[in-house]
């Protein structure tokens, strides 16, 4: 069963109306999503210009594909898969771009009541920023996207205990680096 949305009704009303060619229902679908699969092209991509392309190819493309949706996933994991494909499809096509700075999301892996808070905080970004891109990636969709390790398998195409394996690792390097200093 999917989720509940705002006034719109279900995930699933929503997709169906969406289906025949209801626009504001589809916008009312994606609206819950958006802020998220901005920020995960964000961490791949530098250019706002590419960001907004691929955002409005990703859009199309869900829109294109509401018909293969089933109910083997989550909506938002399922469509977190088309844009991770844009994405990859953008840097095939144009230019492999940096990865954005993650300080839209470092605040989840810290706590704020701590004293030294904003120190700590550039600490973390600093220590995530050491990472590989697709460690900074898996970071992402578990902290920020608040994907389940099952999700990050599905979308990422990596498995799931590789996916457990490189969790365990990233925070066993964030740790080492946050402790001592780098």
């Amino acid at each position: 069963m999917h989720g509940v949305l705002g006034a719109g009704g279900t995930e699933n009303a929503l997709i169906q109306k969406a289906l025949d060619g209801d626009g504001p229902a589809f916008e009312r679908l994606m609206e819950p999503h958006l802020k998220v699969i901005y920020n995960y092209i964000r961490i791949h991509v530098s250019s706002d210009e590419d960001i907004k392309d691929i955002l409005q190819e990703s859009m199309l493309s869900i829109w294109m594909s509401l018909g293969s949706f089933g109910s083997q996933s989550t909506f938002k994991t399922w469509a977190m898969g088309i844009v991770r494909r844009k994405i990859a499809d953008n840097f095939r096509a144009a230019y492999k771009a940096a990865a954005a700075p993650i300080s839209d999301y470092e605040h989840v892996l810290v706590n704020d009541s701590e004293t030294d808070s904003i120190v700590t905080r550039l600490d973390v970004v600093d220590a995530v920023e050491t990472l590989s891109e697709l460690e900074r990636e898996i970071v992402f969709l578990a902290f920020a996207a608040r994907q389940t390790y099952s999700e990050i398998s599905e979308i990422t195409g990596i498995p799931l205990g590789t996916v457990k394996s490189k969790m365990h690792s990233i925070k066993k390097k964030l740790r080492a680096q946050l402790q001592g200093g780098g």
